[in-house]
This record gives C-alpha cells, sequence and structure tokens, in this order.
C-alpha cells in the first residue's frame, strides 16, 4: 500500500502560489487591523448598527486568517507574520485613523470586493497543486466577504 503524504506546492506555480498566498494573508491582516479601527472610531448616527457590524467583520477575520495561516501550514507554505512583511506585501491600504462613517463603509466595499476577487482567483492554483481544503476555505472566505459587500453596499443605497 502506497503511503500518502500531504499536499505540497511544488515547482515555480507552487512558488507563485506560495507568493499568492501571502499577498492574501497580508490583505486580510490589514483588512482586520482596518475594521477594528473603524470599529473603534465610528461616530455619528449609525453608531450602533456599524459598531456591531465592524465587530462581527473583524471578529469573522481574525478566524479566517487563523484558519488560513494553519492551512498554509499543512500544505507546507511558511505564512507571513510580521507586520512589516504584512504591510510590504498588502495590496490594501490602511486606515488613515480620520475616516468619516460613510467613507468608512465605502472603503470596506470596495476593500471587500477587491479581497473577495483575489481569493477567488487563488481557487483554481490551489485545485491544481491539489490543495483542496485550503481551496475549499477560500471559496467560502470569498463568499462570505462578497455577501457583506452586499450588505454594507445596501446600507449605503447602491446595487
Amino acid at each position: 500500500m502506497a503511503k500518502r503524504q500531504a499536499t505540497e506546492i511544488k515547482g515555480q506555480a507552487g512558488r507563485v502560489l506560495e507568493q499568492d498566498l501571502n499577498r492574501e494573508l497580508a490583505n486580510m491582516q490589514v483588512l482586520y487591523v482596518k475594521v477594528l479601527n473603524y470599529h473603534w472610531f465610528i461616530k455619528g448616527s449609525h453608531f450602533f448598527s456599524l459598531h456591531e457590524k465592524f465587530e462581527e467583520l473583524y471578529n469573522k477575520t481574525k478566524d479566517y486568517i487563523d484558519d488560513y495561516a494553519e492551512q498554509m501550514l499543512a500544505i507546507q507554505v511558511k505564512p507571513l507574520a510580521t507586520m512589516k512583511d504584512y504591510l510590504a506585501n498588502a495590496t490594501i491600504e490602511e486606515a488613515s485613523g480620520s475616516e468619516e462613517e460613510q467613507e468608512m463603509v465605502e472603503t470596506l466595499v470596495a476593500d471587500l470586493q477587491y479581497v473577495s476577487n483575489q481569493l477567488l482567483e487563488l481557487v483554481d492554483n490551489l485545485e491544481d497543486q491539489k490543495a483542496l481544503s485550503l481551496a475549499d476555505a477560500v471559496q467560502d472566505m470569498a463568499r462570505d466577504y462578497q455577501k457583506d459587500g452586499w450588505m454594507l453596499r445596501s446600507y449605503l443605497g447602491k446595487d
């Protein structure tokens, strides 16, 4: 009986996938801190509803980050693990700390759409490398972020 080994990404495609996985980990870390920032600094007539939504979103993102990084380790990919690396690799921007309520929501709509699209682009590459568990998790994360983006767009009165 042949011994089964853990999935391991290989070759040039594997190296590119490793960079892509870490870029999206960095994006999720920046998104997490951004939403936490918004949760702390939200002001205005929609404070209660947005404060609660932002808390839901940062908790979800924190859980996604942990699962994602652990699944990276399962396929023998070392996840980034410093703020310096996250900021150097992320393709979304940090919160400035001075955003108003409307700008917070608009920025999150754009970031959630961007991150969900980037995650979906990873799925085929993960499947090609036989990292099926991570591919499924990434697809679920993307779908959930798309739903959050839709809810926030609806809050803004945009479809």
